[in-house]
């Protein structure tokens, strides 16, 4: 099954904004925290947002109160906003820019006199709000009989609801203007929910089926479902991947996947992941065997640690002193036990991001994470003792490590050293996560190797640059891919990241400005090998090693252009290039 997925799909920019205003509030405005009304049309993010202590306030709430009330982003009246102000309450408008200024607009015409035609959904939040500003001037038109039912008035300024359909408002706005063909026009269908729709009916009529992803209450899902349905392919709503009817989907080729404006990513990777694995129940029992085999790989880190390893294989072949120090394998499994331990480890303290952030994988730890973290204790052990075996220096590299990863984890800083600063923990400082797995592969990817060679060559390495340059770019080598790679996955889940509150390096910087410095680094690194090449610093071995560098350039331009994004896929290319560069060691190796 292909699944084309629309790239409009899910958050628009008001709802994006109007979620982050809400969740840095849980964090830190005055308790306690509510929205005035549903924030969004999506149960699944009302309830996620009820646990974070988020309650909604009907729209007549108490006259005087206390705590932060989000006014969401479909706006409220005039009258509304003023009142809750009066009360005591701390107000936080995270109306919609675009409704914003549909409202400023509406405000400006009735000053000049004029009656305001708004083409919308009687009743919707978005709507009543817009009503307000029309100061008992407003008339709602939803169908043909409203516009033959209007008043006679002298002037009249007709807009839009933010998400009405184009066509259903130049269908209302012809009749309109054979009553007052003077009338101004405003077109405030939001661009975003245009684009979508357009989106929607293109994808639809290429497709054998179309899923829409969204509330049931939702207007702008609804409308989308409707769409899609009008161009005769079969469309099916759904809220969650609960809903899909796989039985009727599984052995369809081709798939069409959009989501409305309330819509959060996590629930359109899911009911992508859902459907695919609807479709691989259909292949046959070797093709399931071996999807099986590659997702518990992946859900266990094995994968990854396989990919670890061949870094490792990857410095070594770069390093002049593998021709005249010998081959320490044993050191390389250490290091590459080490690194999975620390992944196996922090799955307990990963579970709430995870949950949002790639929601398979959060179920597979649900059922398997306890067992997973026994293993990680046991793994972590086995590497232990193998850096015991390879001397004092190399089990102190590890133990090291593994006291680095707790302290991470757990320390505190004092409130003295950052006091303007809320969070505390080392693991929450904004992009440390990044920063310390770069590092943390590179250490023991590097050092354990190095530290395990002959005590001849050992006694010959402080203060000898002919050892540690080598070295030295290799941990940069390793260092700058991992750091690529996790901030890679962060910038896939950015969204998630800004509803549980963790600032990463693209929730910080933005998705574009995070590409770019991706990039940048992705040249900096190509450049320091081959400057390092040039000057005989490395093995010839090295020149082999730029391919994973090109090799990222390429997945970095690959998820740009939406052509990978999530699941299986996606996990099995970024960090296909630890695999690469094992392959391409074991290559050099045995050519040579």
């Amino acid at each position: 099954m292909r699944i084309i997925l629309a790239k409009a799909a899910g958050f628009c920019m008001g709802v994006r904004r109007a979620m982050q205003t809400v969740v840095g509030e849980a964090r830190s405005g005055p308790k306690p925290v509510r929205t005035l009304g549903p924030l969004i049309h999506n149960p699944q993010v009302i309830e996620m947002l009820r646990n974070k202590g988020v309650e909604t306030l009907p729209r007549n709430p108490p006259d005087a109160g206390a705590g932060t009330v989000v006014i969401r982003a479909h706006g409220v009246t005039p009258e509304e906003k003023d009142r809750l102000c009066a009360g005591g309450y701390n107000v936080i408008d995270a109306t919609c820019p675009h409704v914003i200024r549909i409202q400023k607009l509406i405000a400006r015409f009735i000053a000049e006199g004029f009656s305001i035609v708004i083409v919308g959904d009687r009743g919707h939040a978005e709507v009543e709000g817009l009503l307000g500003y029309a100061r008992g001037r407003g008339r709602v038109v939803e169908s043909e009989a409203d516009v033959a039912a209007l008043p006679d008035v002298e002037k009249v300024c007709v807009v839009s609801q933010t998400t009405q359909s184009p066509e259903h408002f130049e269908r209302l706005l012809g009749l309109i203007q054979k009553r007052w063909p003077e009338c101004m026009v405003h077109r405030t269908i939001c661009g975003s929910t245009d684009h979508r729709q357009k989106e929607t009916v293109e994808i639809a009529r290429q497709v054998d089926a179309m899923i829409v992803v969204g509330g049931k209450n939702s207007a702008n899902t609804i409308r989308l479902a409707e769409l899609a349905a009008e161009t005769g392919t079969p469309t099916y709503h759904v809220e969650t991947s609960d809903d899909l009817d796989v039985e009727s989907l599984k052995r369809l080729k081709k798939v069409g996947l959009t989501a409305g404006a309330s819509t959060p990513n996590w629930m359109i990777v899911e009911v992508a992941e859902r459907l695919n694995e609807a479709a691989r129940s259909t292949w046959p029992l070797p093709y399931r065997a071996l999807a099986g085999f590659i997702r518990f790989l992946l859900g266990t880190h094995l994968y990854l640690a396989i990919g670890a390893f061949g870094a490792g294989l990857g410095c070594m072949v770069m390093d002049p002193l593998t021709e005249t120090g010998g081959f320490p394998f044993v050191a390389l499994l250490a290091a590459s036990l080490y690194i999975l331990s620390m992944y196996l480890l922090n799955i307990p303290s990963d579970q709430e991001a995870e949950k949002y952030r790639d929601p398979l994988r959060w179920r597979f730890h649900q059922k398997w994470g306890r067992s997973l973290f026994r293993v990680g204790i046991l793994v972590m052990t086995v590497a232990l003792a193998l850096g015991v075996f390879q001397g004092l220096m190399a089990f102190g590299v590890l133990a090291l490590a593994a006291a680095a990863g707790v302290v991470y984890r757990t320390y505190r800083m004092p409130d003295r050293l950052l006091p303007e600063v809320r969070q505390r923990r080392l693991v929450e400082i904004p992009g440390s996560k990044d920063l310390f797995m770069g590092l943390a592969w590179a250490t023991v990817l590097t050092l354990l190797p190095l530290l395990s060679r002959r005590p001849d060559v050992l006694k010959d390495l402080p203060g000898n640059w002919e050892i540690w340059l080598p070295v030295g770019v290799s941990f940069l080598y390793v260092f700058t891919l991992v750091f690529i790679r996790s901030v890679v996955f962060d910038l896939r889940e950015i969204q998630a990241d800004q509803i549980v509150g963790r600032e990463t390096i693209p929730v910080l910087l933005g998705k574009e400005r995070t590409r770019i410095l991706l990039a940048v680094l992705t040249g900096l690194l190509l450049a320091a090998m081959l400057l390092a090449m040039r000057e005989g610093k490395l093995a010839s071995a090295g020149y082999l090693m730029l391919l994973p560098v090109f090799y990222t350039w390429g997945y970095l331009y690959l998820y740009h252009r939406r052509a990978i994004l999530h699941g299986i896929p996606f996990e099995i290319v970024v960090d296909g290039k630890f695999i690469l560069i094992g392959v391409l060691a074991l290559m050099w190796f045995w050519l040579a």
